[in-house]
């Protein structure tokens, strides 16, 4: 259709097949060929021969009229597209856990804002990884910020490593039976010894909280379950508050703290580390303002 709109634009202005079919890289017979056709369809004559030039008719003025009218919506709609592929008044939906929300998410947002001002930005929070993978993969949701978990029909981008820890109230006599090893950053404690000890759990689909399903079930380990709580940083509080152990991803740590915080221990040889990862639909066509968002978080963690 649009082709058929500039194919006889160009003829008007031009007033002559020939001068039209080589703007427009075609052949004189065939271009003269489809305006032969297109009158025919339409039952009017869109053009006159006069002194060796092409006029419109008054049926040909309205057509070329209307034409240029729809050309120019259609080339106003690919600026549009561009823009927004370019991110200049995008959108970007990003879905993140709570915790991250609170302490991953505020330095990249800054970075983020302060580059794509008119972007709209919209946030949606989750308490857990399976809650996000859900959105993603209803389209509620463009990037994810979760803990990597290789689903089906889910992509993801590893940016950060990090240590999963355990948090042991100081009073506890657990707390003294950590041991230094080289190469470590924290005294290492055999997760063993949390069988039957004072544990702070979380009651939902978190994926520490499977995570430590797992581990405890490799290991045969049961703890002595004091409380179940719906985040891990309300499980770090607990642990802080002396009630019991707490299984936590490094990041709770930076969390402001009380003057005696709990003793940190690394665990599991080697040491227990999972990925954090940006998560996406397969077959997702990343826009420029995706790109340049999924480039940002992995500058900043390497950083």
């Amino acid at each position: 259709m649009l082709k058929e709109l500039l194919y006889i634009v160009a003829v008007a202005e031009k007033g002559n097949v020939s001068k039209a079919a080589a703007e427009l890289f075609i052949s004189q017979p065939s271009l003269s060929r489809y305006i032969k056709d297109l009158e025919k369809r339409l039952g009017v004559q869109l053009f006159q021969r006069i002194n060796n030039r092409l006029i419109l008719t008054h049926a040909g003025e309205k057509y070329v009229e209307t034409s240029k009218k729809i050309i120019k919506l259609y080339t106003d709609l690919e600026m549009d597209l561009a823009d927004i592929n370019e991110e200049l008044y995008g959108r970007l939906k990003i879905g993140c856990a709570v915790l991250r929300m609170s302490y991953n998410m505020p330095i990249i947002l800054k970075s983020f804002v302060d580059k794509y001002p008119n972007v709209d930005v919209q946030l949606y929070e989750n308490f857990t990884t399976k809650g996000l993978e859900h959105m993603l993969l209803n389209g509620e949701i463009d990037l994810a910020i979760i803990n990597q978990r290789n689903l089906p029909k889910l992509n993801y981008i590893p940016f950060f490593e990090e240590e999963l820890l355990i948090a042991v109230p100081r009073l506890q006599a657990l707390s003294l039976k950590g041991v230094t090893k080289p190469g470590l950053k924290y005294p290492w404690l055999d997760i063993r010894l949390l069988h039957n000890q004072p544990y702070i759990g979380l009651n939902g689909e978190q994926s520490i909280a499977i995570k430590t399903r797992e581990i405890f079930s490799k290991n045969n380990i049961t703890p002595s379950t004091v409380l179940k709580v719906k985040s891990v940083e309300s499980a770090f509080r607990m642990a802080e508050a002396g009630l019991g152990c707490a299984i936590i991803p490094e990041t709770v740590i930076k969390i402001p703290s009380v003057k005696k915080p709990p003793n940190f221990f690394s665990f599991g040889d080697p040491v227990t580390k999972w990925d954090l990862a940006i998560a996406y639909r397969e077959g997702t066509v990343f826009s420029n303002t995706a790109l340049e968002f999924i480039n940002l978080v992995k500058n900043i963690h390497q950083n």
